[in-house]
């Protein structure tokens, strides 16, 4: 239980050692209990010019800034709107380094810097003890970054105070790769997720069985209800792109079968398999069917309508004898 590593010799020497431990645990505590939202200003705060940028880092995103500030991505859309509706934080949507689609960044305005900078200041003079080869070492905030082998940032430290309720030198150096991990772990949820309703939404609807093991599988990936929506809105968006781009090229196909006003054999098997293949229920394909014919031929002729006012007056014909 001892920590003391020199000789206490005096009473005063005792009160200072019992002060310095309760001024550790209360400093440990104030790192600790730094709100979401003042951790998402102090990481956000490490990226400056944004406003000028055509391109901005993926760090920015909220997938990035929930891995690098330990904040639960269920509970980071409601921080960051609070931070926008107070004019702190500023949200774009741009071009993200990395990603194939422009999605939403967040940086500080003017009064969200003043304000970090104020947090900054305060949260590096705080001492805070750090267990080093089995020993506990008091080392100011701002100081720990150079006493370690990797680059840390503020946001890296708290985020492990928070998080391991305690702060550990072997624990510090490893930061950079269980981020790197938990961002890959991320990654693959999300593609597994994406696929899993890629395939649930394949047929352009989604049974209630479907809808409930996808619920079920968001749950267990810890896939948040935002990111499920736009997934959802881009596969939609895709598969009715697709749609019309199926559509197109099967009609295509049935003006070239059509060109001489008749579907032979070979043909109605190479249309058949290529109406499976491009989800076109046999609905739409004789909606297209009349619609080619229309375009070729014209309209229908007449002879049906003919044939049917021939009968309607010989019927006449007939009444008008037997009378």
């Amino acid at each position: 239980m001892a920590l003391n590593f020199f000789p206490v010799t005096s009473p005063a020497e005792k009160r200072q050692i019992l002060v310095r431990r309760m001024h550790h645990r209360m400093s440990l505590e104030e790192l600790t209990s730094i709100t979401s939202k003042d951790r998402i200003l102090l990481y956000l705060s490490d990226f400056r010019g944004m406003d000028d940028r055509y391109e901005l880092p993926a760090e920015i995103t909220q997938r990035l800034i929930a891995v690098g500030t330990g904040v639960q991505r269920k509970h980071l859309s409601q921080y960051l709107s609070d931070l926008i509706q107070d004019s702190l934080i500023v949200e774009r949507k741009a071009h993200i380094h990395g990603m194939k689609q422009r999605m939403n960044g967040y940086y500080l305005c003017s009064n969200g810097y003043s304000r970090a900078d104020v947090l900054r200041k305060r949260v590096e003079d705080v001492v805070v003890p750090i267990k080093m080869d089995g020993h506990s070492k008091d080392l100011r905030v701002a100081d720990i970054d150079d006493a370690t082998s990797v680059h840390l940032t503020l946001s890296d430290i708290i985020r492990e105070a928070v998080l391991e309720k305690k702060l550990e030198m072997s624990s510090l150096e490893t930061i950079e790769t269980r981020k790197r991990e938990a961002i890959e772990v991320k990654e693959l949820d999300s593609d597994i997720y994406k696929r899993a309703l890629m395939t649930a939404w394949h047929d352009g609807r989604v049974t209630a069985t479907e809808r409930f093991l996808v619920e079920e599988l968001r749950k267990h990936l810890k896939i948040p209800e935002e990111q499920h929506r736009k997934l959802e809105v881009e596969i939609v968006r895709k598969l009715a792109l697709d749609r019309m781009e199926f559509r197109r090229i099967y009609r295509m196909v049935l003006e070239v079968a059509l060109s001489d006003k008749m579907i032979s054999g070979p043909e109605e098997a190479i249309l058949e398999g290529l109406r499976r293949v491009m989800r076109i229920s046999r609905r739409e394909h004789e909606e297209l069917v009349r619609e080619v014919e229309f375009a070729i031929c014209g309209p229908p002729s007449g002879c049906e309508n003919e044939k049917d006012l021939l009968k309607e007056a010989l019927k006449l014909a007939r009444e008008e004898n037997e009378f």
